[in-house]
């Protein structure tokens, strides 16, 4: 396997992504835990991994994870967090999603965390119904539906884009902007369900800072000298919201389950 491939977009934001953005509601984790019957002896394949936002947690049941994502910094990361968290057996792997799947052998599992729309979607699929057991699956966790999430978004982005222009879609990221299309033209994977799973979490300014800055559109670096101006600027705009500067959300994960159709 190959030690490293082209620059990322989230080459940048790397550092930011497991501390600031947003978990994973900790009963969707479990659910995919027990739908999949997880396991010591189980294979999970998980794409795009990141830092282990999914890989990490999904160890501690003695699977063996396979952790694949192209960026060598969020791999980087991914290594010293679960050295840090004494997690069970991951093996993390450095390439493009399309370029791997083949070479990777079969699996109980797959899942993707908040990454289909960085991959060719129709491809992957086509390629993982050679990838995933029969009897196996494969798992999407993303947000929730609901926009925005947290109650201070729409205030930062605006801040953002006084800076850096209005932020559209990444130009590496898919055309389709939600997964159930591509998994409905799947003919393997298109029995999909969708469940949703409420959550708390607490945030204050610097956490805001960082959710920005682990953004692939609004890496630290591309605020250029301008970068204090726009720390002050989005402070004075949360403090303005709320004074205490202490931020309690209320959001979602959704899972996306779609149990191997077997022709």
């Amino acid at each position: 396997m190959v030690e490293s491939i082209e620059t990322s977009p989230f080459e940048k934001a790397a550092l930011y992504y497991d501390s600031h953005r947003a978990p994973y509601a900790p009963a969707a984790l479990d659910y995919i835990i027990s739908a999949f019957s997880l396991s010591s002896g189980a294979r999970v394949l998980d794409l795009g991994c990141g830092p282990g936002t999914i890989a990490i947690p999904l160890s501690r049941t003695g699977a063996d994870i396979v952790a694949l994502d192209r960026d060598t910094v969020m791999l980087e990361e991914g290594r010293r967090l679960s050295a840090a968290r004494a997690v069970g057996r991951i093996r993390w792997l450095c390439a493009r999603v399309e370029d791997a799947l083949p070479d990777l052998g079969r699996f109980q599992l797959v899942t993707l965390g908040q990454s289909l729309h960085w991959m060719d979607r129709d491809l992957v699929l086509h390629q993982l119904a050679d990838v995933v057991e029969d009897g196996g699956g494969l798992v999407i966790l993303d947000e929730g539906r609901r926009r925005p999430q947290e109650s201070w978004e729409t205030t930062a982005l605006q801040v953002v884009a006084k800076y850096l222009g209005r932020r559209g879609r990444h130009p590496m990221k898919h055309r389709e902007s939600v997964h159930e299309p591509c998994l409905a033209r799947s003919r393997h994977f298109s029995g999909f369900t969708v469940r949703e799973f409420p959550f708390a979490i607490t945030r204050d300014v610097a956490s805001i800072l960082g959710w920005v800055f682990s953004s692939a559109n609004a890496t630290k670096p591309m605020f250029g000298i301008r970068l204090a101006d726009f720390e002050g600027e989005l402070t004075e705009a949360l403090l303005s919201l709320n004074p205490s500067g202490v931020f309690e959300e209320k959001i979602e994960t959704a899972v996306y389950v779609a149990p191997k159709i077997v022709s």
